[in-house]
């Protein structure tokens, strides 16, 4: 097998096509023209055909590897094994919990998580909890949403960018900002979204603030993509539930960590 930089698009876009948007919401959304110029896209190949990819963005402060494979483990951790040296020194991953303990050391791996894609599939459920009171939001509140993410999720990314495609929303009490949902992979092109950072100010949670904020945010990128995801991590089961409620199922799980790929 081979390791070839695909510069190409379509052709990442051929070998997805046929897998869940769910499980590689991420991927698709990279696709789009506005983001893959800042992808490296490494594909192992067996002759002309691709078995696994990985994608690097480097569009962010540290870089994001996304590795996660939801079919063939083993075309993986030969994929991973061998970029390895190819990668920056350090960098964030979702990746597939075999080929981390495969292909890097334990003393390398910090900040590890495991989480578990969620697939909305059930559209009936977010109308009856839709609320016309909910405000969208725009860049023009990023103040209020940075300082409400800064007590309630401090480790959320929140994306500048992002925000202004203004496909956020959010509870006001008393002028204040306190509870959020927005999206962290947007692409029309490839039909997807991820919904992200929802979080509500620790004063103001079990008042149904977050279903709310999510139904409004879901119920409006319905209109412009026929898949919406997140993820969440596995022992949220809280999140899980309310997810749940709203008509999210559960699909693939992968972990997502710092690597410090020194040496």
């Amino acid at each position: 097998m081979k390791i070839k930089i695909i510069h190409d698009a379509s052709i990442v876009y051929e070998f997805l096509k046929s897998k869940s948007r769910y499980n590689y919401i991420y991927q698709f959304s990279n696709l789009s023209p506005r983001y893959w110029e800042n992808v490296v896209c490494y594909g192992l190949f067996d002759n002309n055909e691709i078995k696994e990819i990985a994608m690097l963005n480097i569009n962010y402060d540290i870089p994001v590897l996304l590795a996660a494979s939801f079919d063939h483990t083993e075309y993986s951790i030969e994929l991973i094994k061998r970029i390895k040296k190819l990668l920056p020194a350090t960098f964030y991953s979702h990746i597939n919990r075999e080929t981390l303990e495969e292909v890097f050391t334990q003393s390398s791996i910090s900040e590890l998580e495991e989480y578990m894609n969620m697939g909305l599939c059930d559209y009936s459920l977010i109308n009856k909890k839709y609320d016309d009171h909910i405000e969208r939001l725009s860049f023009k509140n990023i103040k209020a949403i940075k300082e409400l993410i800064s007590i309630s999720y401090p480790e959320a990314w929140l994306d500048d960018e992002l925000v202004k495609l203004n496909e956020n929303f959010g509870i006001y009490v008393d002028e204040k900002l306190v509870s959020f949902a927005g999206i962290h992979a947007y692409s029309e092109d490839y039909g997807v979204a991820a919904i992200a950072h929802v979080t509500t100010h620790p004063n103001y949670r079990r008042s149904g603030h977050a279903e709310k904020v999510i139904a409004a945010l879901a119920n409006s990128l319905k209109e412009k993509v026929d898949f919406i995801g997140l993820n969440v991590k596995v022992d949220n089961l809280q999140a899980i539930n309310c997810y749940k409620k709203l008509g999210f199922s559960e699909f693939g799980k992968f972990v997502a960590c710092v690597i410090e790929n020194r040496g």
